[in-house]
């Protein structure tokens, strides 16, 4: 199998971002793997949940095909849970934040933070928690589609977030869609005019599901949301006082 990135070089990319504060560490992250990768990355798919393992965590995805991916993944409140026992491996290079992890037969937490790599093999699971949030790169290399029902469990039997669930498959089929129609992608002569095809119908069909799933931004309501837009915090409404009471109270 022949791989197109390679571990070492994507943490060269996530050692970049180092002390650069969040959203503008992320752009420079993908602004140094495009430059070591032009024309093989992608900076236009959306942030989203993912619910796997118990762990709740955002990620943004860079590239993905059958066989890899690359994204950056993390939290700012924490959470924890079961990395998964796959069949494919995982490396990442922490790039703000701290994140603990221990596996079976270890009684001491191994403590990552910024500028350390953790690395998961194959058919190798942990425990994680982090802590007060974590951010990371994160190359994954194997049978990609084989992890898919571990990554969709949770959001569809137990927070029941199908838009999660279905914007997780549509970026993955965008994804995978432009990396079979690029032009460095030399598959096998035989197999290669039906993968463009099918290539073509899921980066459209995938980027028009991502598009139409995008939800609302957040509202925040209450005092900091008058702060911030300078108008003065007047409370709740008062309530109208009913008609009977109105009646009832002395002129």
């Amino acid at each position: 199998m022949r791989y197109l990135f390679d571990p070492e070089a994507i943490d060269e990319c996530a050692m970049a971002c180092l002390g650069h504060p969040k959203p503008e560490m992320f752009d420079i992250f993908a602004k140094a793997l495009d430059e070591r990768h032009p024309g093989c990355t992608y900076n236009d798919q959306p942030w989203i949940y993912s619910i796997a393992g118990g762990a709740m965590i955002q990620m943004k995805l860079y590239f993905a095909s059958v066989h890899e991916y690359v994204m950056i993944w993390g939290t700012p409140i924490g959470s924890e849970g079961h990395s998964g026992r796959h069949h494919v491996a995982f490396w990442d290079t922490v790039i703000d934040g701290e994140a603990w992890y221990y596996a079976e037969g270890q009684f001491e937490k191994r403590i990552y933070r910024p500028g350390d790599r953790i690395f998961v093999g194959k058919r190798q699971a942990c425990g994680m928690n982090f802590t007060d949030g974590v951010w990371a790169v994160e190359y994954a290399r194997g049978p990609l589609p084989r992890s898919l029902p571990f990554g969709l469990a949770d959001e569809l039997l137990s927070a029941r977030d199908f838009v999660a669930a279905k914007q997780t498959l549509s970026i993955y089929a965008t994804l995978i869609g432009r990396h079979w129609t690029a032009s460095y992608n030399h598959d096998y002569p035989l197999v290669l005019p039906f993968k463009r095809l099918a290539g073509v119908l899921m980066k459209g069909v995938g980027s028009r599901t991502t598009r139409r799933l995008m939800p609302p931004p957040p509202k925040e309501i209450g005092r900091k949301l008058a702060a911030a837009s300078g108008r003065v915090w007047k409370g709740a409404p008062k309530r109208r006082p009913s008609r009977k009471k109105a009646l009832d109270d002395p002129a």
